[in-house]
């Protein structure tokens, strides 16, 4: 017979963010944004400088549409 016994703390859970999704998808609505809008809108300083590279590929390429 298993006993288990009882979490004596709680769980916590984490949730990922899509960092770089996030910053890609302001920038899209905000076209010229500057760094300062980023930070306005709740990004912090070190979020916009690991991601803004990633940030910026992603709303480029997710702007230009395909032609077949």
């Amino acid at each position: 017979m298993q006993t288990y016994s009882p979490i004596t703390q709680p769980s916590r859970v984490v949730i990922a963010r899509d960092l770089a999704g996030e910053i890609a998808s302001f920038m899209r609505a905000h076209p010229g944004c500057t760094y300062q809008d980023l930070r306005d809108e709740g990004f912090s300083a070190r979020q916009i400088a690991r991601y803004q590279l990633e940030a910026k590929n992603l709303a480029d390429r997710l702007s230009t549409r395909r032609v077949a």
